[in-house]
């Protein structure tokens, strides 16, 4: 089992309240607090994969403009580790403990998310 908290971001224009609603709706997603812009959600899942998805599931409900993770607790994170490494979903490069996280350059792309 994966718990985790997150802040959800309204967009400008939207009240917190009216997209907490939204997301309370979400199986595994319980609203504690919404106000000036900012929801805090408490997410449960089953895990690492089902914890990923319920953060997407966050970022695309209409209204949101950003997500951001501020905890999260694996019961099993050695298993996790393991299923995302030989899914191939995360770069081998995060996996080397012989680079320096300062010297990996990053050419994603943010889109519309930075504002």
């Amino acid at each position: 089992m994966n718990i985790s908290s997150a802040i959800a971001y309204a967009k400008k224009g939207k009240e917190a309240a009216d997209v907490a609603k939204k997301i309370d709706k979400i199986e595994g997603c319980e609203v504690v607090a919404a106000q000036e812009g900012k929801i805090v959600v408490v997410m449960s899942a089953e895990n690492l994969d089902g914890e990923i998805e319920l953060f997407k599931v966050l970022e695309s409900v209409e209204g949101v403009a950003g997500v951001a993770m501020i905890y999260s607790y694996q019961e099993d994170l050695q298993k996790d580790v393991e299923s995302i490494k030989k899914s191939g979903k995360i770069s081998e490069i995060l996996f080397d403990e012989n680079i320096d996280a300062k010297d990996i350059v990053y050419n994603g792309n943010i889109g519309d998310r930075a504002k």
